[in-house]
């Protein structure tokens, strides 16, 4: 009877508690890559898949493996006379949410992160990666680029 319930329990506990996508270490995030309109990554032995409104072109990840920064062409019909521009996606790995997003429409051609893990670099703005937001331009401020080992999906192309 004891084994039954504690199996039932264990059951019940594994089919309605959710995973979440940071449950594992960062060493065990790996695999990025872009499949149509998601950010997708390994996580431990789940997929963890980030649906976005674009196609996903370009992306880098930081060497901690808690951030990316993914960017591609809004593709959605705009009136006439309005260019194409690129959406830049910050997206928190641990949680395998966007934690938010902003627009450009030349670009980027790049993305680093801060050393301290605080700030990314896409060309010459420095975005917030708590808040998903601008908050200023490199030639401001001095940060100090990380460094790591490259590892597979660091960065796309």
């Amino acid at each position: 009877m004891t084994s039954s319930y504690s199996l039932a329990l264990f059951l019940f506990a594994l089919f309605t508690c959710p995973a979440k996508a940071g449950a594992e270490t960062p060493r065990h995030r790996s695999d990025f890559r872009a499949v149509g309109n998601q950010f997708a990554f390994e996580a431990g032995r789940r997929t963890v898949a980030v649906q976005l409104d674009i196609p996903v072109n370009q992306w880098a990840v930081n060497c901690a493996r808690t951030h990316a920064i993914v960017w591609g062409i809004d593709q959605r019909k705009l009136p006439r006379g309005i260019p194409p521009f690129n959406k830049i996606y910050i997206i928190d790995l641990r949680r395998g949410k966007p934690v938010g997003h902003f627009t450009r429409t030349r670009g980027p051609y790049e993305a680093r992160f801060s050393k301290d893990q605080t700030m990314a670099i896409v060309d010459d703005e420095v975005v917030d990666l708590a808040k998903g937001k601008v908050v200023g331009y490199i030639y401001d401020m001095k940060l100090d680029d990380e460094t790591c080992s490259p590892f597979p999906g660091k960065q796309s192309g």
